[in-house]
Protein backbone atom coordinates (compact mmCIF):
# COMPACT_ATOMS: atom_id res chain seq x y z
CA UNK A 1 0.00 0.00 0.00
CA UNK A 2 3.17 2.34 0.95
CA UNK A 3 4.01 3.91 -2.93
CA UNK A 4 7.41 4.37 -2.03
CA UNK A 5 7.68 0.69 -1.85
CA UNK A 6 5.89 0.24 -4.91
CA UNK A 7 8.55 2.21 -6.74
CA UNK A 8 11.69 0.36 -4.97
CA UNK A 9 10.30 -3.08 -5.86
CA UNK A 10 9.50 -1.59 -9.45
CA UNK A 11 12.73 -0.43 -9.69
CA UNK A 12 14.55 -3.77 -7.87
CA UNK A 13 12.68 -6.24 -10.30
CA UNK A 14 13.66 -4.06 -13.33
CA UNK A 15 17.81 -4.18 -12.55
CA UNK A 16 17.15 -7.96 -11.47
CA UNK A 17 15.65 -8.67 -15.00
CA UNK A 18 18.20 -7.16 -16.76
CA UNK A 19 21.66 -7.98 -14.81
CA UNK A 20 22.42 -11.44 -14.26
CA UNK A 21 25.39 -11.18 -11.71
CA UNK A 22 23.38 -9.38 -9.61
CA UNK A 23 20.30 -11.77 -10.10
CA UNK A 24 22.64 -14.70 -9.29
CA UNK A 25 24.12 -12.84 -6.48
CA UNK A 26 20.70 -12.54 -4.70
CA UNK A 27 19.93 -15.84 -5.26
CA UNK A 28 22.94 -17.25 -3.97
CA UNK A 29 23.07 -14.94 -0.93
CA UNK A 30 19.26 -15.60 0.25
CA UNK A 31 19.55 -19.13 -0.14
CA UNK A 32 22.69 -19.13 2.18
CA UNK A 33 20.76 -16.32 4.46
CA UNK A 34 17.40 -18.04 4.69
CA UNK A 35 17.45 -21.37 2.85
CA UNK A 36 14.46 -19.72 0.39
CA UNK A 37 14.69 -20.00 -3.00
CA UNK A 38 14.92 -16.63 -5.05
CA UNK A 39 12.28 -15.92 -7.82
CA UNK A 40 11.34 -12.54 -9.20
CA UNK A 41 7.47 -12.51 -9.38
CA UNK A 42 5.71 -11.44 -12.78
CA UNK A 43 4.18 -8.58 -11.62
CA UNK A 44 4.81 -5.76 -8.92
CA UNK A 45 0.84 -4.44 -8.10
CA UNK A 46 0.03 -1.58 -5.93
CA UNK A 47 -3.27 -2.07 -4.03
CA UNK A 48 -4.87 0.79 -5.62
CA UNK A 49 -4.30 -1.03 -9.25
CA UNK A 50 -6.11 -3.55 -7.35
CA UNK A 51 -9.14 -1.41 -5.91
CA UNK A 52 -9.45 0.48 -9.28
CA UNK A 53 -9.75 -2.50 -11.23
CA UNK A 54 -12.33 -4.18 -9.59
CA UNK A 55 -14.10 -0.61 -8.49
CA UNK A 56 -17.39 -1.78 -10.43
CA UNK A 57 -17.46 -4.62 -8.16
CA UNK A 58 -16.72 -3.22 -4.80
CA UNK A 59 -19.08 -0.57 -5.63
CA UNK A 60 -22.22 -3.46 -5.33
CA UNK A 61 -21.35 -3.90 -1.68
CA UNK A 62 -21.70 -0.21 -0.73
CA UNK A 63 -24.57 0.75 1.37
CA UNK A 64 -23.67 4.71 0.38
CA UNK A 65 -22.49 6.43 -2.62
CA UNK A 66 -20.55 10.09 -2.70
CA UNK A 67 -23.70 11.92 -3.12
CA UNK A 68 -25.12 14.16 -0.58
CA UNK A 69 -27.88 12.97 1.10
CA UNK A 70 -30.30 15.17 1.24
CA UNK A 71 -29.59 16.68 -2.86
CA UNK A 72 -27.88 13.71 -4.20
CA UNK A 73 -25.43 15.92 -5.64
CA UNK A 74 -22.49 14.25 -6.88
CA UNK A 75 -19.96 15.28 -3.90
CA UNK A 76 -16.67 17.18 -5.21
CA UNK A 77 -13.56 15.02 -4.81
CA UNK A 78 -10.10 15.88 -5.73
CA UNK A 79 -7.11 13.62 -5.96
CA UNK A 80 -3.64 13.34 -4.65
CA UNK A 81 -1.20 10.68 -6.37
CA UNK A 82 1.74 9.53 -4.23
CA UNK A 83 4.90 11.16 -6.68
CA UNK A 84 6.69 7.58 -6.38
CA UNK A 85 3.63 5.91 -8.16
CA UNK A 86 2.97 8.21 -10.75
CA UNK A 87 6.46 9.82 -11.41
CA UNK A 88 8.85 7.14 -11.44
CA UNK A 89 7.52 5.09 -14.00
CA UNK A 90 4.91 7.22 -15.31
CA UNK A 91 4.14 5.70 -19.02
CA UNK A 92 4.70 1.71 -17.68
CA UNK A 93 2.88 1.77 -14.02
CA UNK A 94 0.62 4.80 -13.51
CA UNK A 95 -3.13 4.21 -14.85
CA UNK A 96 -3.28 7.20 -17.12
CA UNK A 97 0.22 8.25 -16.58
CA UNK A 98 1.32 11.20 -14.89
CA UNK A 99 -0.27 13.83 -16.31
CA UNK A 100 -3.83 12.57 -15.55
CA UNK A 101 -3.33 9.71 -13.55
CA UNK A 102 -6.59 7.93 -13.46
CA UNK A 103 -6.23 5.51 -10.74
CA UNK A 104 -8.25 7.61 -7.87
CA UNK A 105 -10.67 9.54 -10.46
CA UNK A 106 -11.58 6.58 -11.76
CA UNK A 107 -12.99 5.27 -8.29
CA UNK A 108 -14.15 8.84 -7.44
CA UNK A 109 -16.52 8.54 -10.47
CA UNK A 110 -17.21 5.17 -10.02
CA UNK A 111 -18.29 5.92 -6.56
CA UNK A 112 -20.87 8.81 -7.15
CA UNK A 113 -18.60 11.66 -7.01
CA UNK A 114 -17.54 14.80 -8.89
CA UNK A 115 -13.61 14.27 -9.74
CA UNK A 116 -12.12 17.93 -9.85
CA UNK A 117 -8.71 18.48 -11.98
CA UNK A 118 -7.06 21.83 -10.27
CA UNK A 119 -3.78 23.17 -10.57
CA UNK A 120 -1.50 21.91 -8.31
CA UNK A 121 -2.73 18.49 -8.92
CA UNK A 122 0.56 16.64 -9.64
CA UNK A 123 2.39 18.86 -6.86
CA UNK A 124 4.36 16.95 -4.05
CA UNK A 125 2.67 16.62 -0.78
CA UNK A 126 6.20 17.15 1.17
CA UNK A 127 6.12 14.19 2.82
CA UNK A 128 9.98 13.50 1.80
CA UNK A 129 11.92 12.14 4.56
CA UNK A 130 14.35 14.84 4.29
CA UNK A 131 11.40 17.12 5.07
CA UNK A 132 8.72 15.53 7.49
CA UNK A 133 11.82 14.11 9.49
CA UNK A 134 14.29 16.76 10.02
CA UNK A 135 12.41 19.59 11.94
CA UNK A 136 14.79 22.25 10.20
CA UNK A 137 13.14 21.47 7.07
CA UNK A 138 9.82 20.70 8.05
CA UNK A 139 8.83 24.01 6.32
CA UNK A 140 9.27 22.84 3.21
CA UNK A 141 6.35 20.19 3.94
CA UNK A 142 3.79 22.86 5.37
CA UNK A 143 4.50 24.55 2.22
CA UNK A 144 3.60 22.01 -0.19
CA UNK A 145 0.29 20.81 1.33
CA UNK A 146 -0.43 24.79 1.59
CA UNK A 147 0.61 25.30 -2.04
CA UNK A 148 -1.74 22.32 -3.34
CA UNK A 149 -4.70 23.54 -0.29
CA UNK A 150 -5.32 26.79 -1.62
CA UNK A 151 -4.83 25.47 -5.39
CA UNK A 152 -8.13 23.37 -4.88
CA UNK A 153 -9.69 25.69 -2.66
CA UNK A 154 -11.47 27.78 -5.08
CA UNK A 155 -13.52 24.17 -5.96
CA UNK A 156 -14.76 23.69 -3.21
CA UNK A 157 -13.82 20.37 -2.92
CA UNK A 158 -15.61 18.00 0.01
CA UNK A 159 -12.79 15.10 -0.10
CA UNK A 160 -9.19 14.74 -0.91
CA UNK A 161 -8.60 11.08 -1.87
CA UNK A 162 -4.77 9.82 -2.02
CA UNK A 163 -3.52 6.72 -2.80
CA UNK A 164 -0.16 6.82 0.01
CA UNK A 165 -0.85 6.72 3.33
CA UNK A 166 2.06 9.06 4.25
CA UNK A 167 0.32 11.45 1.29
CA UNK A 168 -3.25 11.10 3.66
CA UNK A 169 -1.31 12.02 7.46
CA UNK A 170 0.63 14.83 6.16
CA UNK A 171 -2.09 16.47 3.83
CA UNK A 172 -4.21 16.15 6.84
CA UNK A 173 -2.47 16.71 9.67
CA UNK A 174 -1.03 19.84 7.91
CA UNK A 175 -3.91 21.69 7.22
CA UNK A 176 -3.62 22.37 11.42
CA UNK A 177 0.08 24.06 10.84
CA UNK A 178 -1.43 26.00 8.12
CA UNK A 179 -4.31 27.25 10.21
CA UNK A 180 -1.49 27.85 13.38
CA UNK A 181 1.04 29.98 11.00
CA UNK A 182 -1.63 31.86 8.75
CA UNK A 183 -4.84 31.61 10.46
CA UNK A 184 -6.87 30.14 7.12
CA UNK A 185 -9.22 27.42 7.87
CA UNK A 186 -9.17 24.73 5.00
CA UNK A 187 -9.86 21.92 6.50
CA UNK A 188 -10.78 19.80 3.81
CA UNK A 189 -11.03 15.83 4.89
CA UNK A 190 -8.71 13.51 3.16
CA UNK A 191 -8.82 9.67 2.80
CA UNK A 192 -7.17 6.86 1.97
CA UNK A 193 -9.25 5.02 -1.21
CA UNK A 194 -9.08 2.13 1.54
CA UNK A 195 -10.66 4.41 4.22
CA UNK A 196 -13.72 5.78 1.65
CA UNK A 197 -14.39 2.49 0.57
CA UNK A 198 -14.65 1.08 3.96
CA UNK A 199 -16.92 4.18 5.27
CA UNK A 200 -19.29 3.42 1.81
CA UNK A 201 -19.46 -0.29 2.66
CA UNK A 202 -20.89 0.73 6.21
CA UNK A 203 -18.06 0.19 8.28
CA UNK A 204 -17.80 1.77 11.86
CA UNK A 205 -15.64 5.01 11.07
CA UNK A 206 -14.44 5.01 14.42
CA UNK A 207 -14.22 1.02 15.45
CA UNK A 208 -12.86 -0.35 12.27
CA UNK A 209 -11.99 2.82 9.66
CA UNK A 210 -9.83 4.82 12.46
CA UNK A 211 -11.29 8.58 11.40
CA UNK A 212 -10.71 9.32 15.16
CA UNK A 213 -6.97 9.36 14.12
CA UNK A 214 -7.51 12.08 11.47
CA UNK A 215 -6.60 15.47 12.97
CA UNK A 216 -8.89 17.81 10.33
CA UNK A 217 -12.48 16.16 11.21
CA UNK A 218 -14.23 13.80 8.80
CA UNK A 219 -17.67 14.22 10.56
CA UNK A 220 -18.87 16.10 8.05
CA UNK A 221 -18.00 14.64 5.04
CA UNK A 222 -20.14 11.71 6.60
CA UNK A 223 -23.11 14.08 7.28
CA UNK A 224 -22.96 15.25 3.77
CA UNK A 225 -23.26 11.54 3.19
CA UNK A 226 -25.58 10.33 5.29
CA UNK A 227 -23.11 8.08 7.03
CA UNK A 228 -24.44 7.05 10.81
CA UNK A 229 -21.89 7.22 13.50
CA UNK A 230 -21.54 7.53 17.36
CA UNK A 231 -20.76 11.04 17.85
CA UNK A 232 -19.95 10.20 21.63
CA UNK A 233 -16.57 8.73 19.57
CA UNK A 234 -15.95 11.95 17.66
CA UNK A 235 -12.42 14.03 19.24
CA UNK A 236 -13.66 16.67 17.51
CA UNK A 237 -17.47 16.95 19.43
Amino acid sequence: TCVTSFGVHCECKELLEHDADLREKIARLLKETCGRTFYIPDHIVHTSDVYYNYREQIKQHFQYRLVEAGTGRPLNVVDHVGCHYSKLFPVRHAHGGSEYCEVLAGMAKSWGGENIDYPERRHCCGMGFRQCMISPNRGATLSSVYKKIKSMAPFEPDLILTNCPGCQVFMDKEQWAIFEVTGEKYFIPVLTYQELAGLLLGWDPYDIVGIDTHTTPVEPLLDKIGIKYAQEKSIHT
